[in-house]
């Protein structure tokens, strides 16, 4: 399938970048569409981790305030959502996976205890952003320092401790949204019924 780039722009460019493209696209009929304008939020890669305690049956998540989400609903601006950040300076996906679970929650993990559950594009129509998911088993490893974020990145970041049981009933009455939690969480509570 083809896509001919006739104009792109940068309209803004900072912690995102947002670029303006004039394209035409192969159509599933085989024709080019016509001239469409589309907008893209360039953000970069992230990777996302869900920790887990298998021998405790515990989920560790982390509570941040996150202003989008402010927006739209003010009471539920300080989301619950598994370790995430940004891939920076070309990294792996795994270094980037083991950076932010020491900043965000304490445990300093070898790269060899990430299991990689794949990718997603949490809004294809706006934003090119790829989350890389991972999951990390953290049976009987001590947390190295008390996490919480980097100052210098201005985060207060609270880590939470659930159930199972509790993190999954939260998942089906909607107190858990954000899309890689609920794609990581329920990896996990299918993995828990396969066994």
């Amino acid at each position: 399938m083809q896509v001919h780039i006739i104009e792109r722009s940068n309209l803004y460019e900072g912690f995102f970048k947002l670029e303006k493209a004039v394209l035409q696209f192969e159509k599933f009929d085989g024709t080019m569409s016509e001239k469409v304008s589309r907008l893209n939020v360039y953000r970069g890669d992230a990777v996302a981790v869900l920790l887990y305690d298998s021998k405790r049956g515990k989920i560790i998540l982390v509570r941040q305030f996150r202003y989008p989400i402010h927006t739209v609903e003010p009471e539920n601006g300080w989301l619950l959502e598994v370790v995430a950040g940004s891939i920076e300076n070309n990294c792996d996906p795994i270094e980037t996976a083991v950076r932010e679970t020491e900043e965000e929650a304490g445990y300093k993990l070898d790269p060899s205890l990430f299991t990689p559950l794949g990718k997603c594009y949490p809004s294809p129509g706006g934003t090119s952003e790829r989350v890389y998911l991972f999951t990390a088993d953290v049976a009987e490893i001590h947390r190295a320092n008390d996490g919480g974020g980097l100052d210098e990145e201005h985060e207060d970041i609270q880590l939470v401790e659930l159930d199972y049981q509790e993190a999954f009933q939260m998942v089906d009455e909607g107190e858990i949204c954000d899309a890689k939690s609920l794609l990581t969480l329920q990896w996990l509570r299918g993995k828990i019924k396969a066994q």
